[in-house]
């Protein structure tokens, strides 16, 4: 089954899909890999109204999901997390926010891919689904813009209790309603209260021009079983001055953990090493990589290794 949708037509219908480790089936427990390949075609001759020179896009981040949770849609006021990515391309605050609707049976994994640095160009991310998590949300950044991005919500990649073979998305640019900025370079301009996120129809983008596509493609299908996944808490949290992360490998595996402020700039890096399975922990005593205390605020730890990351929220109190 092959799909194309114009977005003007798309945004009128929810999207709906998911990402998980790897198969397909209703009947029994499988997941269905897909290639999401983000092409851009944002030029100076298709949006030439004041065309940017560094012109890019941040990382794609997202996650899949179900019917009961959605990250975005227009006219619903943004999430900080997407706040954060389409000012500043901030990955971390929505890929928490995904990993809290995965801890309440809501998602079931998060996606994250590296920016696109030069357009036109493209850039892949390699996704799984699981029927019962068959959602796709999947956002980048606009850049340079004051808060405006490119994506799509609640893509249902299951149609008719089939997978789809292909579908391609045309990208338009959308608003996410935080900032009042009307052009690429345009100072902050913090829009209080915020409106709820809209599309752009008008310049700086050449209206009905797309910036790009997505283009998802059914790579396969294997049964599997459930990987297992990193468990971690941290404790105390809120904290003053110091807080305990603890974790539990399901397997040996290289793992790094990091500490992130909300604009995704990283404070400290508390372990990167060859990791036994079974429990770790680590104590971070508030403290960034020059050995100065940081300010109290909400800040992030990330863990990953080869399969895995996991970001989770800290809140340090003085």
């Amino acid at each position: 089954m092959f799909r194309t949708l114009n977005m003007p037509a798309f945004q009128a219908a929810l999207f709906a899909a998911v990402v998980i480790p790897l198969t397909v089936s209703i009947a029994e427990a499988q997941t269905t890999h897909y290639q999401v390949t983000f092409n851009t075609t944002w030029t100076a001759e298709t949006h030439p109204d004041a065309y940017p020179t560094n012109a890019h896009f941040s990382g794609l981040v997202g996650g899949t999901h179900n019917e009961s949770v959605s990250f975005w849609q227009e006219g619903m006021l943004a999430s900080l997390g997407i706040k954060q990515m389409a000012e500043w391309g901030s990955q971390n605050t929505l890929l928490a926010e995904v990993q809290t609707s995965i801890d309440s049976g809501q998602a079931e994994s998060t996606i994250s891919g590296s920016p696109l640095w030069i357009v036109p160009g493209s850039t892949s991310v390699d996704i799984a689904l699981n029927p019962e998590f068959s959602l796709l949300t999947l956002v980048a950044m606009i850049a340079p813009s004051p808060d405006w991005f490119v994506g799509v919500r609640n893509l249902n990649l299951m149609a008719g209790g089939q997978w789809v073979d292909e579908i391609v998305v045309e990208l338009y640019p959308w608003d996410a309603g935080t900032d009042s900025g009307s052009s690429y370079t345009s100072g902050d301009q913090v829009t209080s209260p915020p409106v709820p996120i809209f599309p752009i129809t008008e310049g700086p983008f050449t209206s009905g021009m797309p910036l790009g596509t997505f283009t998802i493609t059914k790579l396969g299908v294997s049964a599997v079983l459930p990987s297992p996944s990193i468990i971690t808490t941290a404790y105390p949290n809120p904290f003053n001055p110091q807080t305990t992360i603890s974790w539990e490998l399901p397997n040996r595996s290289w793992m790094t953990m990091e500490i992130f402020d909300v604009k995704g700039h990283r404070v400290r890096k508390l372990h990167d090493r060859e990791t036994p399975a079974g429990p770790g922990q680590v104590v971070w005593n508030g403290r960034g990589e020059s050995g100065r205390m940081v300010n109290s605020g909400q800040y992030f730890y990330s863990i990953r290794n080869d399969s895995y990351r996991i970001i989770r929220k800290l809140i340090l109190i003085k």
